[in-house]
């Protein structure tokens, strides 16, 4: 697995540890936007359903707003944790059996996007609540800057496929 091939599940992980709907939801999206790796697995999968794919958009979406609310739990509790860490090594598998279908891409993937899940998920808890208390910007404003990050990973690991095809310049 190349370097590239490597990154993209643990970014996609990272997403699904900040943000644990966001991984899968990418994946759907990036589905129907053209011919890249991931889109040729997962057309032929169950989240090629338009029902499942705008679930996954609504759940991200509604995640993205319940995460500012003062009742939503910590992701570090027990039950939120093992979720991201699931849904990061899904979603990493995904990619990994995407890129080089194999049984071995698909399981470094789901190990890969399993550990970013959980860089993630006690990163970025840890660094925002690092960031409210040394700085005089509210939460919420952190939590935005973290939502974009998340979307940014989540968007380089769905995106950049094609890149490891395309041929190199001769020096």
């Amino acid at each position: 697995m190349s370097a590239i091939s490597a990154a993209r599940p643990l970014a996609l992980g990272v997403a699904t540890g900040m943000r644990s709907q966001l991984g899968l939801a990418a994946l759907a999206v990036a589905m129907r936007k053209g011919p890249r790796d991931v889109n040729t697995l997962v057309r032929k999968q169950v989240l090629a359903s338009p029902v499942l794919k705008r679930t996954l958009m609504a759940t991200a979406a509604g995640e993205l707003v319940a995460d500012k609310l003062p009742t939503t739990p910590s992701r570090l509790n027990r039950g939120p944790l093992l979720a991201r860490l699931a849904l990061g090594g899904v979603a990493g598998a995904v990619l990994g059996l995407a890129e080089e279908r194999s049984v071995r891409a698909a399981v470094t993937g789901a190990a890969l996007g399993t550990m970013g899940a959980g860089i993630g998920a006690y990163g970025g808890y840890h660094l925002r609540a690092a960031l409210d208390k040394h700085t005089d910007i509210p939460d919420r404003y952190w939590a935005v800057a973290e939502d974009l990050t998340a979307i940014g990973l989540a968007a380089f690991a769905v995106a950049t496929g094609d890149q490891a095809a395309a041929p190199e310049e001769d020096a």
